[in-house]
């Protein structure tokens, strides 16, 4: 018989699924993730699924490079699609008080091991030929912006945590918590 659970992740979305799967990535394999209806079937299923790095906090902007890089970890352990499509993006200077805003966020991207890159009117018009040249100074490129399937994203996540061995409890409304003190 298997132990008792000792930790209980409520939804299944793609928050519910990752927390599932970092526990079980850390051991914690008597952990599952209770979830109402189906995987997805909250705020998922409607999610874009749109994806960056740059974020005014580092924290922050860090937490989303790691997720990024993380979904070829989960697309790999579970054999899972994540949908996950890296077509960079820019972030555009209209002025030049936001040129030096975006000087400030390369530096600070090249602090945390990001691979931003400063470009060119020219430039960022190749890389995005409906922009109008004439409303801007610059833009910052990030290679690594783009978009995921979040259906997909989610079922990944649980796979894999499945495969670690946490376990997922579909149709189960939860009612009541009950905290119990932990004597380990």
């Amino acid at each position: 018989m298997k132990s008792p659970v000792q930790v209980a992740v409520i939804g299944g979305g793609v928050v519910g699924a990752s927390v599932l799967y970092h526990l079980a990535k850390a051991g914690w394999t008597d952990a599952v993730l209770i979830e109402r209806s189906e995987l997805t079937s909250g705020s998922t299923w409607h999610a874009a699924g749109g994806m960056h790095t740059i974020n005014g906090d580092p924290n922050v902007a860090k937490l989303q490079q790691y997720t990024i890089d993380l979904y070829k970890e989960i697309e790999a352990a579970s054999g899972q699609s994540c949908g996950l499509h890296l077509t960079g993006g820019l972030m555009l200077a209209g002025t030049p008080e936001r040129w030096d805003w975006l000087k400030m966020v390369n530096a600070r991207g090249r602090y945390l091991g990001m691979k931003l890159e400063m470009v060119s009117v020219d430039e960022a018009a190749r890389l995005f030929p409906l922009m109008d040249k004439r409303h801007f100074v610059g833009a910052l490129y990030d290679p690594i912006e783009g978009h995921v399937d979040p259906w997909g994203v989610t079922m990944a996540y649980a796979k894999a945590a499945q495969l670690k061995g946490a376990a997922i409890e579909r149709y189960n409304r939860v009612v009541d918590l009950v905290a119990r003190s932990y004597g380990g």
